[in-house]
């Protein structure tokens, strides 16, 4: 099966396992699980995915590009509303769905996680982080944040922070806390 190319069934099983992951993580998921979601029985997934680690790495993959594009669509007229824009989609994938970041259910399980999901969680978290560094320098350029604030910790911190926030939030069941967080985090940089 071509991952270029992936058939319909693949995405279907693709879809599966994302929402799976965002919900229970890499260890609350099985073949059997997504099999049951897909309506196949679960030998027919090994057809396009061999292993959980490659099915868990498509599905990482899938989710880096779609999260790229997504951030790469934010439109915004300042900086601040530019990184409430992008926390939005935390919030959103929250409130709306009641599901946490695939990003962050991966890296909670990082201890576990076969070579070939890891590295994608560092690419999913390394695409952020510079995401949000560039916008907190674009920021500084114009005035709008403290310049006293290294941009590359604060784009850490601040992506680390929504991930914490969104799963806390869930945790407890007050998917307004990280709306509350997020916009302490905005209130930290601002000039």
């Amino acid at each position: 099966m071509s991952a270029a190319n992936p058939s319909s069934k693949a995405l279907d099983i693709l879809e599966s396992a994302r929402m799976l992951i965002m919900d229970r993580g890499f260890n609350g998921f099985s073949f059997r699980d997504v099999a049951a979601s897909v309506g196949i029985k679960s030998a027919s997934i090994h057809y396009h995915y061999a292993t959980k680690a490659d099915l868990a790495e498509a599905t990482a993959q899938a989710y880096n590009e779609a999260f790229k594009e997504a951030v790469a669509q934010l439109e915004a007229d300042t900086a601040t509303d530019l990184l409430r824009a992008y926390g939005g989609l935390f919030v959103t994938t929250l409130r709306e769905h009641g599901r946490l970041c695939l990003g962050g259910m991966l890296a909670a399980d990082v201890a576990s996680l076969p070579d070939q999901v890891r590295t994608e969680v560092a690419v999913f978290f390394t695409a952020q982080n510079e995401w949000v560094e560039n916008a907190v320098r674009d920021g500084q350029t114009t005035g709008e944040f403290r310049t006293d604030l290294d941009a590359a910790k604060f784009a850490k911190m601040f992506v680390s922070s929504l991930e914490g926030a969104m799963m806390i939030s869930r945790g407890i069941e007050q998917p307004q806390d990280l709306e509350d967080a997020l916009e302490m985090l905005i209130q930290l940089i601002q000039a």
